[in-house]
This record gives structure tokens, C-alpha cells and sequence, in this order.
């Protein structure tokens, strides 16, 4: 044992000091023997460097517990003929659906056909649904208000109607209101069936002249008797006048061709105390 060292510090271990604990005065640590190689590390080394405990420097494998398994990790896949085969069948397969396609048809299997007349933004509400429709008024009702008039959750008034947010209510005509959660006449007023053609012919006036003017839309339509096409032709008409016929610009400011308005500066020599001066006057 004399002629043996620390395989760390090179000290003999015949010379290492152990350390010792100051209440038990009992060792804290003492000299290990390596399983793997058969050296050996002081007890001072360990207490320095607690990782020696379990810990071979020179084999660089550990003797303590490990995380991984007994029998190691799992070598990765070998590139054999099956996997090779597999590949060529997989080759030949039509190739996977577009992401457009795959979004549309994931949607469509999972809504009901409830949800789908309930995402349709149409003027006209669906005529073969269950549920109970409530035309939009939109200087007052929100998805609040709609939740505490006919008791149902927002959550559920939104999930119903495909509206991911609150905002997007401005641009319903209609919402359904599910038949799970109530069940009797609609509280919203239908619209008049005038005034929405009204106002179509009033959007469909303002794309056709690409004139975005409201009371300009109006006088038109009510000028043409409510008829599409004559209010469309008469403001074209009056486009090509004003086309035709621009206005004239009054002349600003003199002109060189111009006449002087005012005549001529004459001027004569006055004596005025034997001296003489220049004045002009006008007459």
C-alpha cells in the first residue's frame, strides 16, 4: 500500500491526509478503489471533487446509478431493403391533399349543417333551419346583449355562428339562435323588404359609376323612379357633358397683351422758390 499512489494527485496514499468530520472525528471519506482499473483515488481527491465518488478519470465511465437503461440506448435504424421497399410503395401513392384542400374538408366534417347556413353572410337567412333567427340591428344589438335577451352563453352564440370575434357581428344580417338553448319566437323585427332593395340598388349604383357619394346615389335613383339602369345611364350622360363643356377659369392678374387702364404720367417742372422739382399727376 506504500508503494501505491493517488491516480489523481500522484500523492501516496501511505502520505494522503484524510479528512475527518469535527463533531464525530470519524473519516468522511475514504480511499476508493477503481473496479474498472484497479487504481485507486485518495479520500482527499473525493471530498475536493465529489464527482470521484462514482467516477473513473482515466476509464471516463461512472459506477454510480445511471438514467439510462442497463442494456444502453436503442442503435438507430439500419437502411435495409424493407425500408427501401416501403419508400418506393409510398412513391407511387397519389400525393397528400393541398393545404387549402385539407383545411376546407376538415372544416366541412366537423361543422353540422347548421353551422354551415349559420356561416353563410347572405341577406337572405336560411329557410331550412331549426333554429330561431334574429335579424341584426346594429345601433343595438352586440353578442351581449343578445346572450342575456334570448339566455344563451356567448360562448356559444359565437361557436354557433362561426364568429371568432365580437367585431365581426357588424357584418351579419342574421344569427342563429341554437334551438338547444331556446326555443320560441325571434325578438328582432324582420327587415322591409322595399328598403333592403332600396339600398342594394343604392350599392350596386355606387360600383357601377364607381361614385361613393350617398346623397349623390339618392337624387339619382330618385330621379330615375327607383329604375337601376336609367339612374346609371344619366349619370354617365351628365359625366360626358361636364366632359364636354368645362368650366372656364376667370383670368387672374394682367396680361401683357393688355391694355393699360390708366393713361399716361405726365409730368411738368413747378418753381418753387427758385428751385425746381418734378411732379406727375393724373387726369
Amino acid at each position: 500500500m506504500s508503494a501505491e499512489a493517488c491516480c489523481t494527485c500522484a500523492t501516496l496514499l501511505a502520505d494522503a491526509k484524510v479528512p475527518y468530520d469535527p463533531d464525530s472525528e470519524k473519516p468522511i471519506v475514504y480511499n476508493r478503489r477503481l473496479s474498472c482499473c484497479s487504481r485507486e483515488i485518495c479520500a482527499l481527491c473525493q471530498y475536493k471533487n465529489p464527482r470521484f465518488q462514482n467516477y473513473c478519470p482515466f476509464c471516463q465511465i461512472s459506477s454510480g446509478p445511471s438514467v439510462l437503461p442497463k442494456e444502453g440506448l436503442r442503435l438507430p435504424p439500419s437502411y435495409s431493403k424493407k425500408t427501401t421497399t416501403s419508400a418506393s410503395v409510398e412513391k407511387d401513392s397519389p400525393p397528400p391533399p393541398s393545404y387549402d384542400e385539407a383545411i376546407l374538408s376538415r372544416d366541412s366534417s366537423s361543422r353540422r349543417p347548421e353551422d354551415l347556413h349559420g356561416s353563410d353572410t347572405s341577406t337572405l337567412p336560411p329557410s331550412d333551419t331549426r333554429d330561431t333567427i334574429h335579424h341584426v340591428d346594429l345601433d343595438n344589438d352586440t353578442l351581449a346583449s343578445l346572450s342575456l335577451a334570448y339566455n344563451v352563453p356567448v360562448a356559444v352564440l359565437r361557436r354557433h355562428n362561426n364568429l371568432f370575434s365580437d367585431s365581426l357581428l357588424a357584418a351579419r344580417k342574421h344569427v342563429l339562435i341554437p334551438r338547444s338553448h331556446y326555443d320560441g319566437p325571434p325578438l328582432s323585427t324582420p327587415p322591409d323588404p322595399e328598403e333592403e332593395g332600396r339600398k342594394t340598388r343604392l350599392r350596386r349604383w355606387m360600383v357601377a359609376t364607381k361614385c361613393a357619394d350617398y346623397g349623390v346615389a339618392t337624387l339619382y335613383l330618385k330621379g330615375s323612379g327607383g329604375d337601376l339602369d336609367t339612374a346609371v345611364q344619366a349619370f354617365r350622360a351628365d359625366e360626358e357633358w361636364e366632359r364636354d363643356h368645362p368650366l372656364q377659369q376667370p383670368n387672374k392678374g394682367k396680361t401683357k397683351s393688355q391694355p393699360s387702364a390708366r393713361r399716361p404720367l405726365t409730368s411738368r417742372v413747378t418753381r418753387v422758390g427758385g428751385a425746381s422739382t418734378l411732379s406727375g399727376q393724373l387726369s
